[in-house]
């Protein structure tokens, strides 16, 4: 039966297939929601908003006013650990974030100091508008649900 099926597949190919299992990794590359990076610092807290850090390798908590390229969904105790960074813009599911204050759901969230969201800022600068929560928040430090958005530049003036 073996020798029948390998035929079949030589004739198919035009391989000459001698029963051994090859792989190769066409995906080599890519990604699918999310990456593997390294952490600058420990971070304390899961589900933050992080930057590219020190290098492209790593990343650092995101502050109000910088790009994210994406929430940690892990805590890294400290430097050099490695964390998954479940990434915006190519999103296929939900993400879990951090609230810096009450958030209504269905409300547009921005960056926040100290990789947290916000609702549409009141105080001028420039800010990342990063998604729309799905849930509310009551406090600071409450984890919501958010349908990602690529992050894109808002000036409040």
């Amino acid at each position: 039966m073996k020798d029948r099926i390998l035929s079949v597949l030589t004739r198919l190919f035009g391989y000459r297939f001698d029963g051994t299992l090859k792989l190769a990794n066409i995906a080599e590359g890519t990604h699918v929601d999310s990456v593997t990076k390294l952490a600058d610092a420990a971070i304390t807290t899961r589900y933050l908003l992080v930057k590219e850090g020190t290098d492209v390798d790593h990343i650092a908590t995101c502050g109000a006013d910088e790009c994210p390229v994406g929430v940690c969904e892990d805590e890294p105790s400290a430097a050099e650990m490695p964390v998954n960074v479940a990434l915006f813009g190519c999103a296929q599911r939900t993400r879990k974030m951090v609230a810096s204050e009450e958030i209504s759901s269905m409300a547009l969230v921005y960056t926040a100091a100290d990789g947290k969201v916000q609702d549409e800022p009141a105080v001028a600068g420039t800010y990342y508008r990063v998604g729309r929560a799905l849930t509310a928040a009551s406090t600071d430090g409450d984890e919501i649900e958010v349908d990602p958005y690529p992050p894109l530049a808002f000036e409040v003036s």
